[in-house]
């Protein structure tokens, strides 16, 4: 076996410890010397602190971020990073190559850890069929990717083989998601078609209330007027808020006002077939006539709430999916056409690898979400929140990699929820997107796709922001299954 010194080459005052049959232990200095071949095996163990990367059985893949780490000093093994510590007396088994570590108080369990590989910065430890990943530093740790023979590259097409997710479909181009639903009748179209007839309510929103509709109050379709409100539907949100930002002329392309109240949406049904779906200018609102549907700023219905609610009368004969914890990719091919679709899960590119993904997608015109893993870190002056879905784009900081706007729209008039992520790894391996075609919409791209610049608007005391139902979800989710 190989006696590691503590990362040597990190020390300042690098050497060879020996521990000593009667406790004592003496260091020979050794500027040159990183490791040492001991002739007993049997009285050799791993020695320094170890930074746990990863745990990986199968499938099953847990990132550690270095947060938990184990320190050998010869026969014993501490644990930290927990609440309570590990101690652990530590045996190696030179005929069947192994280490035994014992829990030494008797409420810990025993390890049997066989080397898999070792260097001076890696340390692999499989347990049965489970491999755990350390390193010699908390930095190292946190910063590796899920894959660590992952090799960092600048060629988008080798960034790309790292997409997984995929939703495209050969028997609809609305996706795998919509395959088999239900076929539009001529019932349908009728229902569809007649604005008297409301969606199914959700989210214990119990009223429809006529409101006055400014279809587009910056006289062109902007993110600032996506503001979630108390439906959980975030991934709707944030895909209405990147149409606004990439296509707006293809916004006021599908939305017909029909002059009398009612605003017809241009929408495709699960298997791709265009389907005109009419709604009224009655908004969903709870017992007390405060809007719960999206809205822009001040609470003005406007594009996106007609959107929204052509989404739920939608759903109200399709039923392809649940309004709230709606995906990203069952949102757009509403109103796209459009199914295809891949993601990046947390960690799996490195920092410059998903900056130039997302440039590129942006570029080329895809629609393009992404969430957080983790909660309350600090982006410019606003939070992550976890199981909630942001809209990318590019950024006006230099000491930005991208934004990513958070539907609810908190933040002051130059922010509006938009949040400026830094090129700090301990946040952008936290980074997930899922990036989707445009479809019918690509060809309204907007030239010159600029950095998004929050227009100028007047908080009012009457603001509703985001429901504090909502808010109590985001807090409580440790997961990304659910985005609301």
């Amino acid at each position: 076996m190989t006696l590691i010194l503590l990362c040597a080459p990190k020390l300042a005052a690098q050497g060879i410890i020996v521990h000593h049959q009667d406790g004592t232990m003496s260091m020979f200095r050794t500027p040159k010397v990183e490791s040492i071949t001991m002739v007993d095996e049997e009285n050799t163990y791993i020695f320094g602190t170890w930074y746990l990367g990863y745990w990986k059985n199968g499938s099953n893949v847990i990132h550690f971020d270095g947060t938990e780490y184990m320190t050998f000093a010869g026969p014993e093994l501490i644990w930290g990073g927990k609440s309570t510590p590990g101690y652990y007396t530590v045996r190696y088994r030179p005929s069947s190559k192994y280490f035994l570590a014992s829990g030494r108080d008797g409420t810990i369990g025993t390890l049997r850890w066989t080397v898999q590989k070792q260097t001076d910065d890696q340390l692999i430890l499989k347990d049965g069929d489970a491999l755990r990943y350390f390193y010699c530093s908390k930095e190292l740790a946190a910063n590796v990717l899920m894959d660590p023979s992952h090799t960092e590259t600048g060629s988008i097409n080798s960034i790309l083989k790292y997409a997984s997710g995929k939703s495209n479909s050969s028997v609809t181009p609305m996706g795998k998601h919509f395959e088999g639903k239900h076929k539009t009748t001529d019932a349908d179209r009728e229902w569809l078609a007649n604005p008297a007839n409301e969606p199914d309510k959700v989210a214990n929103l119990s009223r429809w209330v006529k409101k006055t509709i400014k279809l587009y109050p910056y006289d062109d379709p902007k993110p600032a007027d996506v503001n979630q409100h108390a439906i959980g539907d975030c991934c709707a949100c944030a895909v209405y808020a990147s149409l606004a930002y990439l296509y707006p002329d293809y916004i006021k392309h599908i939305i017909t006002d029909n002059g009398n109240g009612s605003y017809t949406v241009g929408m495709y049904d699960p298997q791709g077939s265009p389907v005109d779906v009419c709604v009224s200018n009655t908004i969903l609102c709870d017992g007390n006539g405060n809007i719960g549907q999206v809205t822009g700023k001040n609470n003005v219905a406007c594009w996106s709430t007609i959107l929204e609610k052509a989404m739920m009368k939608y759903m109200t004969i399709y039923k392809t999916n649940g309004i709230e914890g709606i995906g990203t990719e069952h949102v757009a091919p509403l109103y796209t056409g459009c199914g295809d679709s891949f993601a990046f899960s947390p960690n799996s590119l490195y920092t410059s690898e998903l900056q130039k993904a997302i440039e590129h997608s942006l570029t080329e015109g895809k629609i393009c979400v992404g969430g957080f893993n983790k909660g309350d870190l600090l982006c410019g002056t606003l939070k992550t929140v976890t199981g909630h879905a942001f809209t990318y784009m590019l950024s006006t900081q230099e000491s930005s990699i991208f934004g990513m706007r958070n539907p609810w729209g908190n933040g002051d008039k130059k922010e509006d929820g938009l949040l400026e992520i830094p090129n700090d790894r301990l946040i952008v391996q936290t980074i997930d997107a899922r990036i989707v075609d445009p479809g019918a919409a690509a060809p309204y791209l907007r030239k010159d796709l600029l950095p998004y610049t929050p227009p100028a608007y007047i908080k009012k005391a009457t603001d509703l922001g985001v429901s504090e139902r909502l808010l109590i979800h985001a807090k409580e989710i440790r997961e990304d299954k659910e985005l609301w």
